[in-house]
């Protein structure tokens, strides 16, 4: 089984293209509880990229389809605060459909790269994470709770398809400050998570 963790970017000024002081400083402390990646995969936005860096991994390659949602989406989704919005613009819109399932067949691509047993982190933005892990789970996924917030994620499981995964949470305060909330299992032994807590969106 590989694993892929997808997380958000972490903290920017308003309309700024970095992360600011205090997002490096958050992203750090999230890295010090991340494990080994054997692959590391960004949207080529700055923002995206300095936060795997002060994860401290080393960037593998940029992505230009984890930069964002395109134009034609965007607008369906205004207003979306949970992965299940997220999932009713899916069943509404095909165009939204269509992106959900197309960033989901790229991560599984990029599973790929990975050897048996390895692990992917992809960094990239609020939205794309949400659609693409309801293309890659659309019944679990749906009740993962609130859209994720600054270097939030989530841990999906791959055995030659994705069979599972979790929402990774960021407590506010705490050092050691990533939490998995696990609550159900999608398949035999892979569990499955969703939080109560909403968090506010900003790609």
């Amino acid at each position: 089984m590989k694993i892929l963790e997808h997380r958000r970017h972490s903290r920017r000024d308003p309309g700024g293209s970095h992360l600011n002081r205090e997002g490096v400083a958050l992203a750090q402390r999230v890295g010090r509880d991340l494990a080994p990646f054997d692959r590391v995969v960004t949207s080529p936005k700055p923002r995206a990229i300095e936060t795997a860096v002060a994860f401290g991994c080393a960037v593998d390659e940029v992505e230009e389809e984890l930069a964002g949602l395109p134009d034609d989406i965007d607008h369906w989704l205004d207003g979306a605060g949970s992965f299940a919005e997220f999932a009713i613009a899916g069943r509404r819109h095909p165009e939204v459909r269509r992106f959900m399932e197309r960033q989901a067949e790229l991560w599984a691509q990029e599973l790929d790269r990975v050897p048996d047993r390895g692990r992917l982190l992809l960094v990239s933005h609020g939205g794309l994470i949400e659609l693409g892990t309801l293309g890659a789970l659309p019944l679990p996924a749906a009740g993962f709770g609130p859209a994720l917030g600054l270097v939030e994620g989530v841990r999906l499981y791959w055995d030659g398809r994705f069979v599972g995964g979790e929402v990774v949470r960021v407590a506010p305060g705490i050092p050691s400050s990533t939490t998995v909330r696990r609550r159900a299992a999608t398949s035999a032994g892979v569990p499955s998570a969703r939080t109560g807590r909403r968090s506010p969106r900003s790609r």
